[in-house]
């Protein structure tokens, strides 16, 4: 079922002014979702909100790994609509000038907080939404995740074999966490006609990604040759939210160029 079909549903992308999830909320908002804009940047957030085509979108900021905040965005959904897609796309990446920070110098403040946004705020939301999703079928949940939740990092920053990634092993352990919470989450909810799956990028062209070093370096793994463009990422975030994806469900969509390979 379309949107187009029925009464006017909500989405919900966390991490929403940030590169990918600005892009992703634009486009829900084309297809006619109310959106919510949740993230931890007020001003961000607001301007992300206000910029959206059509009308009815609105932004929530503060702490996405509290309860608070998620259910303020939960009501603040239900207010436009019965919430049909929520987007998973809040994560942080800690890096050292722009490199890969070796495991040792992972401090245990430092894992704890990658551990809470990128895996217990999209939980907290789920837990917090689920309820006020559609029941028709067309509910849909997409967690962002990453070429690391399946490959892992590569060596430390000096390494001279590949993969060549600048994220760290918490970043890795945080999204693949999140990808086994996906395919759970795809089992619990299928009762309640809600479908969950993943998408897992490789390099995005963002702001995040301007600054790194060894840019060439990186590309050079990619068979496509380039970082996909944002819009790239939020194809495969429509079509996974859409009725053409029905059956699909519990999965990870990998969008990486051909980086890696089934």
């Amino acid at each position: 079922m379309s949107i187009e079909q029925h009464a006017r549903q909500s989405a919900i992308v966390t991490g929403g002014a940030g590169g990918i999830g600005s892009a992703v909320c634009r486009r829900l908002a084309e297809l006619g979702y109310a959106v919510v804009v949740a993230d931890a940047n007020t001003e961000a957030a607001q301007a992300t909100a206000a910029s959206l085509p059509g009308t009815g979108h609105t932004a929530v900021a503060g702490d996405l790994t509290t309860t608070r905040t998620n259910r303020e965005a939960v009501d603040a959904a239900v207010r436009l609509g019965p919430i049909g897609v929520l987007v998973n796309a809040v994560g942080i990446s800690p890096k050292d000038g722009g490199r890969k920070k070796p495991f040792y110098d992972v401090s245990d403040e430092e894992w704890d907080l990658v551990m809470a946004v990128n895996v217990k705020a999209p939980f907290i939301l789920v837990r917090e939404a689920f309820r006020h999703m559609a029941t028709d079928g067309s509910a849909s949940i997409i967690n962002l995740l990453s070429i690391t939740s399946r490959m892992a990092t590569g060596g430390l920053p000096d390494a001279t074999f590949g993969p060549f990634l600048p994220s760290s092993i918490t970043y890795a352990a945080s999204k693949a966490a999140l990808q086994n919470m996906t395919a759970s989450l795809a089992r619990e909810l299928a009762g309640f006609n809600i479908r969950v799956n993943g998408v897992a990028p490789g390099f995005v062209e963002t702001p995040m990604t301007g600054g790194m070093p060894d840019v060439e370096r990186m590309v050079s793994q990619v068979p496509a040759g380039r970082f996909a463009k944002p819009h790239e990422i939020t194809d495969a975030i429509e079509f996974l939210a859409s009725s053409r994806a029905s059956y699909i469900n519990g999965t990870s969509l990998e969008v990486n160029g051909g980086w890696q390979t089934c």
